[in-house]
């Protein structure tokens, strides 16, 4: 009863109701209209371009000329549209153009625009082209005072976002450009940087809002993709640290930033930082690098937890890609306003290879005005290196840990330790710094190597020498001075020893009854005529002398199970040649047998001396 008595009471109700609401919305639609349509007779075209004029001044600071017609259009939304603008500074009689933009767009309020005071956002900009310079502390000029320079100098950090006075905030909403230039020259050294076909989006709701861009742009022929964030785009633009977040991308490769940053080169920065080069050569000839300076490296990619103050930038918790060589650990690059930057730090690798290293480092080593350029030349260096498969061409090298020093023009490499499987390698490459008195070894480079406990039969195999090698296990000193700089005349000028010691083993392609045999029938032959046997051996030792090219051979011996061989004589390095003298004195009653060894090792060819003469039924 009583639902029925409310469906009636509202029935009679609502007619009354309705017909109120219809005529209020006609009303209101109809105010529209006319507003609509009575608007473009209200509102002037030269007082919305003079508006334009007057903000543009107000933001910047400069003078703005717009020499074309300006259009206002009321629908879907009030915009108006400019035509061929000039934003231009005039000082002592001199124009300088700043910024001209073939077409600008912007929506206004309509009510604002009634009282005479339009206020512009939302703005469309085609083929802008903007002047700025650079100072020498590498931060950006272009506006002259106004309202925009005014925000950046006042503006604070609250927290991670920004504060503005209410006073001096203002919209600026969404601004797109099409097809613009920017040109950046460097007031210290004149140079110029362009981006050509700048298109993309900055939404900016306000001076005291986050801001967003997007977009991308033509850079040295490069087309560089850009996403850009930051909740105190204010701070940023004053050469202060704020919250930035970015990526750059590009063929060749990507940068990635996410955190505190500064626009200047040495502003503080706190972060997680990504690089990655997929083709290093192509990326250092659009940085106007020499690519030889790392030769051979392809792709590098780097991720690290980025600090920099000043001339400190460290790189935590990095992870390093080179090429298929992948290291982590801590790096540390200090860039002084004078002087070298020096970089320091420890790199763990799981892998490294020892030649391209020693190719990377060459020209620091070597001195020599023909080598390739190099990364580490002008770059002061102490680092620590280890790895736990390293390798030297066919050698591998295990659990190996290295010390890389470039300090104060002394250079120094240092394989700490290193596991042969079995046996251990230690060596060193450092320059020599020696007193004024000894002349010829002032500019020298020093190479000491200390191999022990290996096998070199296996190191023999894996090196893929030729000719007679002993099977045993024992050790190899080298010490080796060359003056710089390092080339082919430098080599035969190397001054140094080299010693070699080992226990028992055996010399395969040795056959001594066969040796014997010939040095009775002929008066010369090759070491391959007997090379069908094995000589046993209770140890061997070797001590060379090096100068002038030529190794001088001294105190070398085999101590076999059945005679004693002792050499002596030069071996000229350049060619393998040889110039021995062998005797061989057997440990029976039997007379010693005496050679010279000439021609060229892995084939030397064997002159008997004095040769007994042959038994009856030789």
């Amino acid at each position: 009863m009583f639902t029925k008595a409310a469906q009636t009471f509202r029935r009679h109700a609502s007619r009354p109701v309705g017909r109120t609401v219809l005529i209020a919305l006609a009303l209101i639609l109809l105010v529209a209209v006319i507003f609509r349509v009575v608007t473009p007779f209200l509102i002037s075209t030269s007082v919305v371009r003079e508006s334009i004029e007057q903000s543009v001044e107000q933001w910047t600071g400069h003078n703005a000329t717009i020499g074309g017609v300006s259009t206002i259009r009321f629908w879907p939304e009030p915009e108006v549209i400019l035509t061929d603008i000039t934003i231009h500074n005039d000082q002592q009689g001199e124009r300088r153009i700043l910024a001209t933009i073939r077409e600008l767009s912007a929506s206004f309020d309509l009510i604002e625009a009634l009282l005479g005071k339009p206020v512009f956002e939302d703005f469309h900009l085609t083929e802008p082209h903007v002047f700025m310079s650079r100072d020498k502390n590498g931060r950006i000029h272009w506006a002259n005072g106004g309202r925009l320079v005014e925000a950046i100098a006042k503006a604070s950090a609250n927290g991670d976002t920004q504060r503005l006075d209410r006073a001096l905030d203002a919209p600026i909403g969404e601004v797109q450009v099409r097809n613009g230039i920017v040109d950046i020259v460097g007031e210290a050294d004149g140079r110029a940087v362009r981006f050509n076909a700048i298109n993309g989006m900055m939404d900016w709701p306000s001076l005291s809002d986050a801001v967003t861009i997007r977009g991308d742009a033509v850079v040295r022929g490069k087309k560089i993709g850009l996403d850009i964030r930051s909740t105190q785009p204010l701070l940023l633009l004053d050469g202060r640290s704020g919250d930035f977040a970015g990526t750059a991308s590009a063929d060749i490769g990507l940068a990635r930033f996410d955190g505190i940053a500064s626009l200047t080169p040495r502003g503080y920065f706190s972060g997680n930082a990504e690089l990655r080069a997929s083709d290093m050569p192509a990326a250092l000839r659009w940085f106007e690098i020499d690519p030889r300076l790392v030769d051979g490296l392809q792709s590098v990619s780097v991720a690290a937890r980025l600090i920099a103050d000043r001339q400190e930038l460290r790189f935590e918790e990095l992870s390093l890609g080179l090429n298929n060589e992948n290291a982590t650990g801590l790096l540390e690059l200090d860039t002084p306003p004078s002087g070298r930057p020096k970089l320091s730090g420890t790199l763990a690798f799981d892998h490294i290879d020892l030649m391209r290293l020693l190719a990377a480092l060459e020209p620091t080593i070597s001195q020599d005005a023909q080598a390739l350029p190099s990364l580490v030349t002008n770059l002061d260096l102490d680092l620590r290196l280890s790895s736990q498969v390293a390798a030297f061409g066919a050698v591998q090298l295990h659990d190996i840990a290295l010390g890389l020093m470039n300090v104060a023009q002394q250079f120094r490499l240092d394989i700490l330790d290193s596991d042969l499987q079995p046996g251990r390698v230690t060596g060193r490459i450092n320059t020599v710094n020696v007193n004024a008195g000894a002349q010829d070894e002032r500019q020298s480079v020093a190479f000491r190597a200390a191999v022990s406990g290996a096998d070199f039969a296996t190191l023999a195999q894996q090196l893929q020498l030729k000719g007679p090698l002993p099977a045993t296990q024992g050790s190899l000193d080298i010490s080796l001075d060359v003056p710089r700089p390092i080339n082919r005349d430098a080599w035969n000028a190397a001054v140094g020893t080299v010693n070699f010691r080992t226990g028992s083993g055996k010399l395969n392609g040795i056959d001594m009854p066969a040796i014997r045999q010939l040095a009775v029938q002929k008066p010369y032959f090759t070491l391959s005529d007997a090379a069908s046997g094995s000589l046993e051996f209770d140890s061997m030792k070797a001590t060379a002398t090096i100068r002038n090219g030529i190794a001088d051979l001294q105190d070398t011996e085999i101590a076999g199970r059945n005679e004693t061989i002792t050499l002596t004589g030069a071996v000229p390095l350049a060619n393998s040649s040889l110039a021995l003298s062998a005797t061989i004195t057997p440990k029976d009653a039997n007379p010693p047998l005496n050679f010279f060894i000439g021609g060229a090792w892995p084939t030397p060819i064997l002159w008997p001396m004095n040769v007994p003469a042959a038994k009856p039924g030789e």
